[in-house]
């Protein structure tokens, strides 16, 4: 098997699990508002989500994409459109695990309710400027992937 195909994998199962793990923050920064008793334990899991696993996903992902990129070169329109459809929620992520690191310190330090909870709506607006921009770039991904697997099948 073509290495651009492992790599094509890799990148999709890469980018599958980032999901989830945005998903699963979703969820528990949901929860607080429900149960406000929740928010403390919530700060600390989405800290440790982060770090430990979300972080590394996201290298994993830019890693491989960008591998992926280089292998296509030049890229077509609706690459270039791709990519910048991705780095959109790509920032935005990468904003809201600053976010989610200082409202942690913020925890830390013993800072008000009312300051963690500013924190809070901050990474709600990031995931919600990231969110159209990564179904697009999902969509514009799977397409092209599509694309490749039948030019594969066709020969």
């Amino acid at each position: 098997m073509p290495a651009t195909h492992v790599f094509g994998m890799a990148h999709l199962v890469l980018v599958a699990l980032w999901g989830g793990v945005v998903a699963t923050e979703a969820v528990i920064e949901l929860l607080p508002l429900r149960r406000r008793e929740l928010h403390a334990p919530t700060i600390r899991q989405h800290y440790w989500i982060d770090l430990l696993v979300e972080l590394p996903l996201i290298l994993g992902v830019v890693a491989s994409g960008a591998w992926l990129a280089v292998r296509v070169w030049p890229l077509s329109v609706t690459h270039l459109v791709k990519l910048g459809c991705v780095l959109v929620p790509l920032a935005a992520n990468l904003t809201c695990i600053a976010l989610v690191v200082r409202r942690k310190r913020r925890l830390d330090a013993g800072e008000t309710e009312a300051e963690l909870w500013r924190g809070t709506h901050r990474i709600f607006a990031s995931a919600a400027v990231g969110l159209p921009f990564a179904l697009v770039g999902a969509g514009l991904g799977l397409w092209l992937a599509s694309m490749r697997m039948a030019a594969l099948l066709a020969r």
